[in-house]
């Protein structure tokens, strides 16, 4: 029987870090804000102000063996990075990042397999549609880009959100599922778990509010960089070119709106997860929870809704695991997949 004690590392870790700084970011917005509206009222009424948009900014290049695609997939474009050779291995980012949290990782991956990378529906270069953030939504938009890639079947691993649609993937299409590894964040739905987390951890429930997205656009790299540091345990994981290349993704028009919609929709995702649940996954399931994140109940609350669960803890890491302890996500990744 799963238990997790109110008291462990990980909760006292949310509750202290996170809640602990809600305030100064919400003080941080509403200074923003009255200073938009100084600078509004110190413009002499019908005076012509030049302004020009500036230039969106391109994507990061990813490593030489690899290339930018896109992809119409269940009615809208899916972005992708694509390279090296072998079987697929399908990697899914989460919040605060696009597909370049990979980027560590994937000359080294892609010496064993043909890795995909793409960014989710909400976020970067991918379409930001008004609905479809549920994750078994989401979940089909990475099917049928496999599909359309001509893959039978994948690899998988998800990250933070992208654990959520990684699970939601598996228990919809687990026959063309042969791995499956779920890394640092928990599934809607599966108790005690998920209530514990989902009413201690503030984000939740602020990223879900409508208001959010307007909140946070304008305001990408003050915001991430605000939020970053509540669930990380190293400091400063990211470097420059990580941190913004993340940002840029986020500041990506609709990205902060409908990135905070896969928040939104983790009622729905709580209902359709209780029904994949009554079917346990059968392949091969690898748990990689950082120390002072989720390494204290991952394995525990994956063997909920699998039969099959190896547990890798990434020791000294907060919630960035990939770029907090890179060499020990590498090694646990090489030897669960390239077996």
């Amino acid at each position: 029987m799963l238990t997790i004690p109110i008291k462990t590392k990980v909760f006292g870790h949310l509750r202290i870090a996170l809640l602990s700084r809600l305030g100064p970011f919400l003080l941080l917005l509403l200074t923003m804000s009255c200073h938009n509206k100084e600078k509004e009222s110190n413009t002499v009424p019908g005076s012509a102000v030049a302004t020009q948009a500036p230039e969106p900014a391109l994507p990061v290049a990813p490593p030489a063996n690899f290339k930018h695609q896109t992809a119409n997939v269940n009615g809208i474009n899916i972005h992708y990075v694509i390279g090296g050779q072998g079987d697929p291995l399908v990697l899914l980012h989460g919040f605060g990042q696009n597909w370049f949290m990979w980027n560590r990782l994937l000359p080294e991956l892609s010496k064993h397999f043909t890795v995909i990378a793409p960014d989710l529906r909400g976020m970067g270069e991918s379409d930001k549609p008004a609905g479809g953030y549920d994750k078994k939504t989401m979940a089909v938009d990475i099917h049928e880009l496999i599909k359309k890639l001509g893959y039978p079947n994948i690899n998988l691993v998800g990250h933070d959100i992208g654990l959520m649609v990684a699970y939601a993937y598996a228990a919809q299409f687990g026959t063309e599922v042969k791995k499956l590894a779920l890394l640092d964040a928990l599934i809607p739905g599966v108790e005690p778990v998920w209530k514990q987390v989902s009413t201690t951890v503030w984000h939740f429930g602020f990223f879900a509010r409508p208001v959010a997205g307007a909140m946070a656009a304008g305001h990408e790299r003050e915001f991430l960089t605000d939020f970053w540091p509540q669930v990380g345990h190293v400091k400063d994981p990211f470097t420059k070119e990580e941190s913004d290349e993340f940002i840029r993704a986020f500041a990506v028009k609709g990205s902060t709106t409908a990135s905070f919609h896969w928040f939104g929709e983790f009622p729905q995702d709580v209902k359709d997860n209780h029904e994949f649940m009554k079917r346990k996954l059968t392949m091969p399931l690898l748990a990689m929870g950082g120390e002072y994140f989720s390494a204290p109940f991952l394995a525990d609350h994956s063997k909920l809704v699998a039969t099959n669960v190896s547990e890798v803890k990434i020791m000294g890491s907060g919630h960035w695991i990939v770029q907090e302890q890179t060499a020990q996500v590498q090694k646990g990744l090489l030897d669960f997949f390239a077996k």
